[in-house]
């Protein structure tokens, strides 16, 4: 992973030098792109603890986005609408080994979580309805549930991508931002993990350079 130097950021240095801190500590729990895909199936614990950790870097790459296409907002005002690509059909390989060859994307809203309190509570009321009656079962092990590996290790190259070269993905975004101005609210949110992830101070001018460059989209489009 390469020193964030491009000359094309326009965040502070220091703050994507947090944000290159936190993919490190990514990294160097679940192992880099590639060997999370060689993996190939990650039993649920694990998929779990990689979900949330995940959440948290994509939410404060997402924030970094935002700061970088404020000043692409110009940019996008003057870009001519561009059209429709007519998708064509074909065949698709994932090489583990090579993870410059994947077709990633990096995506600007905030994953939900699987499932929230009320869905697990009307589940568990259900299953108690439907319960024999009689003495209880004997107990027994839960069985180990197994996840893809694949979906996981390419939101892991897509962060990869966006740290080493934002400029691109804060072009899309502004215009994005152009044609919605509304849905920043939805980009810049952030799950409570995140402030407890990165020190107080970087966490708060984020935040601030956030709600200093979020207006620049409505005001342009107005």
């Amino acid at each position: 992973m390469s020193e964030p130097s491009s000359p094309q950021r326009f965040a502070p240095i220091a703050l994507w030098r947090v944000a290159s801190r936190l993919l490190i500590t990514l990294f160097g729990l679940f192992g880099e792109p590639q060997e999370l895909a060689f993996r190939h199936t990650i039993v649920r614990r694990d998929y779990k603890l990689m979900c949330n950790w995940l959440r948290t870097v994509e939410a404060l790459f997402r924030q970094l986005l935002v700061i970088e296409a404020s000043h692409y907002a110009h940019e996008a005002t003057t870009a001519k609408p561009r059209a429709a690509a007519k998708r064509q059909r074909r065949e698709m390989t994932f090489a583990d080994q090579n993870p410059d060859a994947w077709r990633v994307s990096f995506c600007t809203v905030m994953a939900r979580a699987h499932e929230n309190g009320s869905a697990r509570l009307r589940r568990a009321c259900g299953a108690e309805r439907c319960a024999p009656t009689g003495p209880p079962p004997a107990p027994y092990l839960a069985p180990t549930t197994f996840h893809s590996a694949w979906p996981l290790a390419e939101r892991f190259e897509a962060l990869l991508r966006v740290h080493n070269d934002p400029a691109p993905y804060a072009k899309r975004l502004a215009r994005r931002l152009y044609a919605n101005p509304a849905s920043v609210d939805s980009i810049i949110l952030e799950p409570p993990e995140l402030q407890h992830r990165i020190d107080p101070e970087p966490h708060a001018s984020i935040a601030a350079l956030v709600r200093e460059r979020a207006p620049t989209f409505k005001h342009d489009s107005s």
